[in-house]
């Protein structure tokens, strides 16, 4: 199995897991609020935060291979600023996006591109592609569980594995996403009960690419709601002497995903 392959599921599953604060709604309920409900809810809780902080842990496997990613992050959305440090394979990343520039550092030099086409902060655009994602699937109420002392209800979202390829396909350009089969997809959303608000995100995957099949597992968690967060942008970042070119498509994906859907 090539490493590019890994990458390129990885690249999917970051954007399906991105994707689920963005949570439409299904038709089963736990007796008090329906899925929709919920789906409705968390809507609403979420636009409402300025400031947290996540952490993501993801494995991509197949044939023996495997690759890791892990990525911790910094959100100020009232200050459109947000850092997020990502290692994988080995190889670390730094990303911050100020307003519509996001800068990565990567193998020590700083590199940088103009987001202002996706509306990033804001942008009904990036929402919507988020929410074709899930609208792939039935959403269902599962049940409860604790996360981290966190009362949680559970909701749980069966994709439906061809319009979630599609879905995956109109949202990167990514090298070998487009040839990616999806022939499963489950992630289940850990929602605070007295907040609406997401506390967790487990994505199982399940891909395929020349014949050969690919499973992923990942873990987001999200904390710190409204805390102070300070992102700085270091002044590496911003010297246009220092910078080399801008990065392709698949670096930008695998290390900005989660902030591109923020």
């Amino acid at each position: 199995m090539r490493v590019t392959a890994l990458r390129a599921a990885a690249v999917a599953a970051l954007l399906v897991t991105a994707g689920c604060a963005g949570l439409p709604g299904g038709d089963a309920g736990d007796g008090d609020r329906s899925a929709e409900q919920f789906a409705e809810d968390v809507q609403a809780a979420m636009s409402d935060v300025d400031t947290y902080r996540m952490t993501m842990q993801m494995n991509v496997s197949a044939d023996g291979q495997s690759l890791e990613m892990r990525q911790t992050g910094a959100f100020d959305r009232e200050a459109e600023r947000a850092r997020v440090n990502a290692t994988a394979m080995g190889e670390e990343t730094t990303t911050y996006i100020d307003g519509t520039t996001l800068y990565v550092q990567f193998g020590g030099e700083w590199q940088s591109q103009n987001l202002s086409e996706t509306d990033v902060w804001n942008g009904s655009d990036s929402a919507a592609r988020q929410g074709q994602v899930l609208a792939s699937g039935d959403v269902t109420v599962e049940g409860g569980a604790t996360v981290d002392g966190t009362e949680t209800t559970v909701l749980r979202v069966d994709a439906d594995p061809e319009e979630l390829k599609e879905a995956i396909q109109q949202q990167s350009t990514s090298p070998g996403v487009g040839s990616l089969g999806i022939e499963e997809a489950t992630y289940r959303m850990y929602v605070a009960n007295e907040t609406d608000r997401v506390r967790q995100v487990d994505l199982s995957m399940t891909m395929s690419a020349n014949d050969q099949t690919m499973r992923a597992n990942a873990t987001m968690t999200f904390s710190d709601y409204g805390a102070d967060v300070d992102v700085a942008v270091p002044d590496a970042a911003t010297d246009e002497s220092a910078r080399v070119a801008a990065p392709d498509s698949s670096s930008v994906a695998a290390s900005a995903s989660p902030v591109v859907a923020a």
